[in-house]
């Protein structure tokens, strides 16, 4: 399926908007929900648009893009301590968000792309170009320290696995484990189907030294795509990382969606332990996304596929479940959830033993659902109104 070119035709969109979600007299917030604590980021489709909006609790009540929030122009979602991080032609910018108000506090000149910049911890901000075209195998980054948006590192990896005839890598996560960076990529055929190779890349920390590259025949497209979704979690200081094998940007035909494990201080996908996803969901591949719950369990979300059947479906229809994996015991159970829409999306927001479960639909609006890590309850809470689809939940405000 060629599904990739269409995708990244959304991404050429660079210029930071920062217009009202509407202009309408009326706002619409319940008063529970007044505050900045806690971050949405979704869209409308006609016009399309995208908007963020906050809330000051996921519990209960509802928060509303109708006359709220402020318009965003890029698929960036970098939300930090009351800001919102924005690159686009060139430039780092930083805005403070403040009562429905995007206001900009500082900007840099600095290349690098919004979608494969990752939060190294609550001041540090690694941004990569994410993504070469054939022949170039060239992994740039800039480390910022973004309490004054100074650079304090920048530098070239090249990577191994790009052949005359592919397309493209992609960087596909961006994890630091006691002392080391480990960098999942995809490599792309001319195609737009992925190898039938998991590659892994790993370096030491702060250092960015020492490059490692280490590969898997067992599944292919190791990690997720860009920051839009997560895709590690951390157990007994081990981690483990979900593969992408499925239509939507892996498209490897002939290898299942896996689970793969990376041991402590190791720089080699671990060859003795395999979680084969697809082998205990009939078949399907259709998994994106991995959100650490703790002690070995996480959240991703499956993919339907009776209801999965165009790549228009893939973000315009109620196609995806949620489970949960434990990658211990290596099973999967269904959470009862709503069928949820849009695949690029961080759904999930884990804290203080709760998971906080963003389930877009297209037909029943958007809610977020508590689910209770040691009972397994799930219970009902804020419902955001005003946009067509909802695909990110974060705190913005401790």
């Amino acid at each position: 399926m060629n599904t990739k070119l269409k995708f990244l035709g959304l991404l050429s969109i660079a210029i930071m908007g920062l217009a009202s979600c509407s202009n309408d007299d009326k706002k619409e917030n319940d008063e529970t929900t007044t505050g900045e604590e806690f971050v949405f980021a979704g869209g409308v489709n006609n016009p399309s648009a995208n908007y963020m909006l906050t809330s000051g609790t996921l519990t209960s009540g509802f928060t509303s893009a109708n006359g709220n929030g402020a318009e965003l122009t890029g698929n960036g979602r970098l939300f930090k301590n009351g800001f919102y991080y924005n690159l686009a032609n060139g430039k780092l910018s930083k805005y403070k968000f403040e009562k429905n108000l995007l206001s900009l506090s500082k900007e840099i000149t600095l290349a690098g792309n919004a979608l494969w910049s990752y939060w190294l911890n609550d001041t540090t901000l690694i941004v990569w170009n994410g993504t070469t075209s054939a022949p170039s195998a060239d992994l740039t980054y800039n480390i910022v320290n973004t309490d004054d948006l100074s650079v304090t590192k920048s530098g070239t990896l090249t990577v191994t696995g790009l052949q005359a005839t592919d397309k493209a890598i992609y960087l596909s996560g961006c994890t630091i484990n006691n002392g080391k960076l480990y960098l999942p990529y995809v490599v792309y055929h001319s195609g737009w189907t992925s190898t039938s190779v998991a590659y892994l890349a790993s370096v030491d920390y702060p250092s960015m030294s020492n490059l490692k590259i280490d590969t898997d025949t067992r599944s292919g497209a190791l990690g997720t795509f860009s920051t839009l979704m997560g895709g590690t979690i951390k157990y007994n200081n081990d981690l483990y990382i979900i593969t992408d094998c499925g239509d939507r940007w892996g498209s490897v035909k002939d290898k299942p969606s896996a689970i793969f494990k990376v041991s402590n201080g190791s720089t080699e996908i671990n060859a003795d332990y395999f979680f084969d996803l697809t082998a205990i969901s009939d078949g399907n591949k259709e998994f994106y996304g991995l959100y650490d719950l703790g002690n070995g369990k996480g959240i991703t979300r499956l993919g339907k596929k009776d209801v999965l059947l165009t790549f228009a479906d893939y973000n315009g229809s109620d196609v995806f479940e949620y489970y949960v994996v434990d990658v211990v015991a290596k099973t999967k159970t269904k959470l009862n959830l709503p069928l949820s829409q849009y695949v690029s999306s961080s759904p999930v927001l884990v804290e203080n033993g709760k998971a906080y479960i963003l389930v877009s639909t297209k037909a029943n609006s958007s809610f977020v659902y508590t689910y209770d890590i040691n009972s397994g309850s799930l219970t009902k809470g804020v419902e955001v109104r005003g946009l067509d689809y909802v695909n990110w939940i974060s705190r913005l405000n401790k």
